[in-house]
């Protein structure tokens, strides 16, 4: 007959099985989070790019906004017209030499890009989130989801030239208008980091219509 010796302590029976179940445990949980970061790193990679489209698509369409409030607001404040910054001659009857008064100009060009950067730089994200579901690129689905955070750190550069555009606006008619060419470089923060972008937006100065044919002269003048 043969006798079993009990463990008067069950507690000290040895903990082989429980150190194998913690190391299959530990496999597991390292195992599943390795395959998280991978799925987390692949759906980066494929909806980043279309992220960063939209959020710049959204930031290029509220700097167009501000740009053109910023012009208004500057020609409002400064009393300007589109008189007071051109001037036209004419040689018999026709236009031959349109100057700007490029003093002026470049004194608007200053206020309105400081208005531009200011505003910029104030703007709620609220205005800039982009909805998880217009990642799918499904218009229906385009409003839905939780709205992935996106935010203007700062402006890292801003430029404006003008240029002269002329359009033909039917017989013996022609628009002149100044645009303003403003570029802006700005910090955007994105879900996964930061990214830099570029937004070129044109705004209008002041536009007139020319009647006769275009001037074929075109100064800058200092007053």
């Amino acid at each position: 007959m043969q006798i079993r010796r009990r463990i008067p302590f069950p507690w000290l029976r040895p903990a082989r099985g429980r150190r194998e179940g913690r190391g299959q445990l530990f496999l597991s949980v390292l195992l599943g989070l390795g395959l998280a970061l991978f799925l987390i790193h692949q759906f980066d990679a494929a909806l980043r790019p279309q992220l960063i489209a939209l959020a710049e698509t959204r930031v290029r369409n509220k700097i167009t906004l501000i740009a053109d409030q910023a012009v208004s607001q500057a020609l409002s404040d400064q009393a300007l017209s589109y008189t007071d910054m051109v001037r036209l001659q004419t040689d018999g009857g026709e236009i031959a030499t349109l100057s700007t008064d490029t003093v002026r100009l470049n004194l608007l060009r200053t206020s309105i890009l400081e208005e531009i950067v200011t505003q910029v730089e104030d703007l709620d994200s609220h205005f800039l989130d982009v909805p998880l579901g217009a990642l799918t690129g499904i218009d229906l689905l385009s409003a839905l989801g939780p709205a992935l955070p996106v935010q203007v750190l700062s402006v890292a550069s801003t430029e404006g030239s003008y240029r002269n555009d002329f359009t033909s606006a039917g017989v013996n008619q022609t628009i002149h208008r100044i645009l303003l060419d403003v570029s802006i470089t700005a910090r955007l923060l994105l879900p996964g980091g930061i990214v830099e972008t570029q937004i070129d937006t044109p705004v209008c100065i002041a536009e007139t219509v020319i009647i006769g044919q275009p001037p074929q002269t075109y100064l800058n003048r200092n007053q």
